[in-house]
């Protein structure tokens, strides 16, 4: 008996705790000591690095202070678990009245779930008032045009974008110094290798476990893939005379489909050889390592530099012990003996798009509220917040970088990037089945050439197939856009924003049916070609 009593108590209490959570979920609304409702705002996303939950704060208790009446509640989520809890959320309609956008998000979710926002944005931002961003339309005051909100295939902005983001090097000043004598970074890719070479020699003379770069799956690639971009920059300009797409990885398919580039090429084995000499200098399997195990290896002083977004540096400068420099990736010049005839120099991030954005979703329960707030997020006093707490890039015009943030400003120097290989799903299996021929002990860029070249035939023709049956799908979904639009154009010959959503949809037409052709001749010409050499 008592043993069933105990059990009915755990039971109860269960319940109990599980409706308290219930009701904490679906009533957003909370009463305030003073007697007045109080409407509770939540904003979910999933960055955790550090200061990005303390300026979402300061933010809100910013906003709290013009309207009393209003509680912002942010829900961190860890990226893991980011994709699986917002479908539940969405679908459940519990969702959050303000999600980033991203990890999970797809179009088709993003049209169902989210409300856009371009009648908004193209309208100035009331929170803007008092500065000399008053009078100017939302979209047009951030650094990049608000691209990091906007939808292509939808025709529609969604979100507002908070930060700019760039890639950098970074280093232990400490170990630089005492490597070397100097805290000078390393400009160019031959002064990067000599480093790295000299810290072998550091740690092998004084019996330190030191490597020159910790790496991992997560970050390794983000170097060697804007090194490999480098030597393909001379290629592209001959592909693509005009610039079309220049990082396109459908249209690096296309050509590779036509014969026009292999794995074998010159530029694309010059790749190879600057990825793998690279690798040779972070830590043995860092392929098999995750984001978190390269950063304790490099805070832990047991490398001199590791390559991370600038969304790292706040994380990375509260953890390390050391003096931590910031320097641009030293890319090869044109006159390097070995990488110098394919490379024009170094890469420009002119191409910069804003990020952490977020959008309004449709199961708000207070959308005007919500929506003021995000109105509120997007200028420039919020965006002055947002830098100088979180120490991360800004995103709105006329905002000064924090000087922590100052060194990860986009720079627009330098030429447009070269391509990378192609990463849709079957060429993506291949590559990384196959990179152990490129890093591992025995490998070689030939030896990685030659395995992609085995199973590449057949994987052009099944992502070649399935971007045939997408872009048909986009042109159809579009197509009844395109009727909808021009019968309102109709009923309303004199509205501007009709006539211009029209346009663009017209335009996104012309450019899907072009893809769609372009994939369907590079289909063709693969079903007749040999496996290539």
């Amino acid at each position: 008996m008592r043993e069933r009593i105990l059990n009915g108590i755990g039971i109860g209490l269960l319940a109990v705790c599980f409706a308290v959570a219930l009701g904490r979920i679906l009533w957003p609304t909370e009463r305030g000591s003073t007697g007045a409702d109080v409407v509770t705002i939540r904003i979910a996303h999933w960055q955790l690095e550090s200061g990005v939950r303390e300026a979402l704060d300061a933010i809100g208790r910013e906003y709290e202070k013009l309207h009393p009446d209003v509680r912002i509640q942010q829900i961190p989520i860890p990226e893991r678990i980011y994709p699986n809890w917002l479908i539940t959320q969405l679908i459940g309609g519990t969702a959050p009245d303000i999600i980033q956008i991203g990890i999970g998000i797809t179009e088709e979710r993003i049209a169902r779930f989210f409300v856009p926002i371009t009648e908004l944005v193209e309208l100035p931002n009331p929170y803007n008032k008092g500065t000399e961003l008053e009078k100017v339309p939302m979209l047009n005051t951030f650094f990049d045009g608000m691209q990091g909100g906007y939808q292509e295939n939808l025709l529609e902005y969604y979100a507002v974008p908070l930060s700019g983001t760039s890639i950098r090097v970074y280093y232990n000043l400490d170990l630089l110094k005492e490597i070397t004598g100097t805290d000078k970074l390393p400009i160019s890719y031959r002064e990067f290798i000599d480093l790295c070479k000299a810290t072998v020699v550091f740690a092998e003379s004084n019996n330190r476990t030191i490597v020159p770069i910790a790496g991992s799956r997560y970050n390794g690639p983000m170097l060697m893939n804007a090194l490999f971009a480098s030597q393909t920059q001379k290629l592209m300009d001959r592909l693509s005379p005009t610039g079309t797409l220049l990082s396109d990885a459908t249209l690096t398919m296309e050509w590779l489909a036509q014969n026009k580039w292999s794995p074998n090429s010159p530029e694309v084995l010059s790749g190879f050889k600057l990825m793998r000499e690279v690798s040779a200098y972070l830590q043995p399997g860092f392929m098999q390592l995750g984001r978190d195990d390269a950063t304790f290896y490099f805070v832990q002083g047991r490398s001199l530099m590791i390559c991370s977004g600038s969304w790292d540096s706040t994380s990375i400068r509260s953890q390390a012990p050391f003096s931590v420099g910031i320097g641009r990736i030293p890319f090869p010049t044109s006159d390097d003996p070995e990488f110098g005839p394919f490379t024009k120099g170094r890469i420009s991030e002119a191409g910069a798009v804003s990020a952490v954005s977020f959008g309004l979703t449709r199961s708000s329960r207070n959308p005007d509220i919500a929506q003021d707030f995000l109105l509120f997020l997007g200028s420039q006093p919020a965006n002055r917040i947002w830098t100088n707490t979180s120490r991360w890039i800004p995103s709105v015009v006329g905002v000064e970088p924090h000087p922590d943030a100052a060194p990860f400003q986009p720079l627009m120097d330098g030429y447009a990037p070269g391509f990378l290989l192609p990463n849709h799903p079957d060429a993506a299996r291949i590559y990384n089945s196959n990179i152990n021929n490129l890093f591992g002990p025995e490998g070689s860029p030939q030896k990685f050439a030659d395995s992609l070249s085995e199973g590449n035939l057949k994987a052009q023709k099944s992502d070649l197939t399935r971007l045939i049956r997408s872009t048909s799908s986009n042109a159809k979904r579009r197509d009844t856009v395109v009727a909808a639009l021009a019968v309102q154009r109709a009923k309303d010959p004199g509205d501007a924003r009709i006539a211009k959503k029209l346009d663009e949809a017209l335009q996104s037409i012309a450019s899907i049916e072009r893809g769609y052709y372009m994939n369907k001749a590079a289909l063709r010409t693969t079903e007749n070609a040999e496996p290539q050499p």
